[in-house]
């Protein structure tokens, strides 16, 4: 029953957007016309998320099928693998602390006597 019903939910806000992209495409469409499309891409996408979350009713509009699946997801790892190559550390920009020496000598070198001329006072 929920998952019919999470079904009629994408398929009523799929047409609610396909409606709102012709009304965004017209050549006299309003800014707002604009926004609502946006405003019902955004709904549908959560709705989709939902569905899937919940386990319910698949989205027929982009569920792949069982031969494609893997393919699928053999493309998305190999783009993942490409994204994060070379698989070195990155740079950091923190530090490490002071050890109680560095930290003395850091103090000390501030506090120092400058040294004083040789010449003779007059």
């Amino acid at each position: 029953m929920a998952t019919k019903h999470i079904q009629k939910e994408i398929e009523d806000k799929a047409a609610k957007t396909r409606n709102a992209r012709e009304a965004a495409a017209a050549p006299d469409a309003s800014d707002r016309d604009k926004a609502d499309l946006k405003l019902m891409e955004q709904d549908l996408q959560a709705a989709r998320q939902k569905s899937k979350r919940s386990g319910g009713a698949k989205d027929t509009a982009t569920a792949p099928t069982a031969g494609n699946s893997k393919k699928a997801m053999d493309r998305k790892l190999d783009a993942a693998l490409e994204d994060s190559f070379p698989g070195s550390d990155p740079v950091s920009f923190v530090q490490a602390a002071p050890t109680e020496k560095e930290e003395d000598d850091a103090e000390n070198a501030g506090s120092r006597p400058r040294p004083r001329d040789k010449t003779p006072d007059r």
